[in-house]
């Protein structure tokens, strides 16, 4: 979940405090893709007490409109070659994780285009009594930004690459049927300057930030089948950059559930209020209702639907915007045609609305759908097809744009 309230994890999700948050919950509702997964997990490397699973992938895209313009789109095939080698612990108790990522891009014709991508993560958990654990993870990516992001200064002639550091601490506390979650992070986003297709220097620096949140989590299990809660979350996002201060407070309060209805079905969801303040006054003070939450159902033996939505105020760099606030709604549809082949289809769609001056209320709709199959050949190889299109209705000029993409992928793993 992309707003500040269900609070950002490294790309190695930290089991240091989810697994103890959800060891209360626990149920058998389990997607198909997750169980297609499962039954063809890898098998991994011994190492001590360690299991060390590495992966390669290779991806052949053919993308319709590579720069998500509005006129002049340009196509392009885009080679994607993925190396990735993950090691956990297998201890009876606490938890040791770590994973290293990368990732290579080569456009046959726009050679600008071209990227690198990694990502260095580690995270653990420390079992201190029946109940109680502590945890935490630190990660670093070098990243670039999609094509056609509102937030993107100027018209760079190359993709722009940014940093992400990322520091995470949390802990966990079961008592009866009562629970309590606290989870402190810390984020630090620095973006690399560039130059526009006119030659010109663009300076990003205005964006690097580091972003600073906590929170607490407070659960009670009302029956075997339902938990209510409630979460607070304060956040501070300080800017480098003075000149043109976008240094801002949030806060947010919200109560939910979770639950397991029927064995088939489980979920949270959640609604509660949110807001920002900012630094400078001519930005103005965001204040909006959220909401959110996660069901999944399994249909039948072999088919799962999972539904997600999300809504929360957003950081924005645009021009005129104090922030904006997101509402995003999406639907998986999951079958296992066989024991070895996975059908897949998802449609989703995304309102972003843009607070700031009359002059500058940009407001985007954005349109998603996509199709695909999986086929695990055996434990160690997987072959994926897929076709995906987007679509951004726009108030701003030149800011509509469709793309459509498909993709063929060969995975393996040992």
């Amino acid at each position: 979940m992309k707003n500040y309230m269900l609070m950002g994890v490294s790309t190695l999700a930290l089991v240091a405090v989810a697994q103890a948050s959800h060891a209360q919950a626990n149920t058998e509702v389990v997607a198909a893709g997750e169980r297609l997964a499962a039954d063809h997990a890898p098998l991994g490397v011994r190492a001590g007490s360690f299991l060390v699973i590495p992966k390669v992938e290779l991806q052949e895209t053919y993308n319709d409109n590579i720069y998500a313009t509005e006129a002049n789109e340009e196509s392009d095939f885009i080679t994607t070659a993925k190396a990735e080698i993950a090691a956990r612990s297998n201890w009876s108790r606490h938890a040791l994780n770590a994973v290293v990522k990368g990732d290579a891009r080569r456009y046959a014709d726009n050679n600008d285009e071209n990227q690198e991508n990694y990502t260095l993560a580690t995270d653990g958990r420390v079992d201190v009594m029946r109940d109680t654990s502590i945890g935490g993870g630190i990660s670093y990516a070098e990243d670039h930004e999609e094509r056609g992001d509102p937030n993107t200064i100027g018209s760079p002639s190359e993709p722009v690459k940014y940093n992400t550091t990322l520091a995470r601490i949390g802990a966990y506390r079961g008592l009866g049927k009562a629970n309590a979650r606290f989870d402190s992070e810390v984020k630090m986003l620095e973006f690399s300057n560039g130059t526009s297709t006119t030659g010109a220097a663009i300076n990003n620096s205005v964006r690097d930030r580091n972003e600073y949140s906590q929170s607490l989590r407070l659960g009670y299990r009302l029956t075997d089948t339902f938990e209510g809660f409630v979460r607070g979350v304060v956040d501070n996002r300080v800017y480098d950059n003075k000149t043109n201060n976008r240094t801002n407070r949030g806060q947010a309060v919200v109560a939910g559930t979770s639950f397991d209805v029927t064995g088939k079905t489980k979920g949270e969801a959640f609604v509660g209020t949110a807001k920002r303040k900012y630094s400078n006054a001519a930005r103005p003070e965001i204040s909006e209702p959220v909401w959110g939450g996660k069901v999944t159902w399994n249909a039948t033996d072999l088919t799962s639907v999972i539904a997600s939505v999300d809504r929360g105020i957003e950081e924005t760099t645009l021009n005129g915007s104090s922030g904006f606030v997101s509402t995003d709604y999406r639907v998986v549809v999951e079958h296992a045609l066989t024991r070895d082949i996975l059908l897949k289809g998802n449609a989703g769609y995304t309102n972003n609305e843009y607070q700031g001056a009359a002059a500058f209320q940009r407001e985007d709709d954005i349109m998603s759908a996509g199709v695909g199959v999986d086929y695990w050949m055996n434990r160690c190889l997987k072959a994926g097809l897929g076709y995906s299109y987007s679509d951004r209705d726009s108030n701003v000029t030149g800011g509509d744009y469709g793309r459509n993409a498909v993709m063929l992928k060969l995975t393996a793993t040992y």
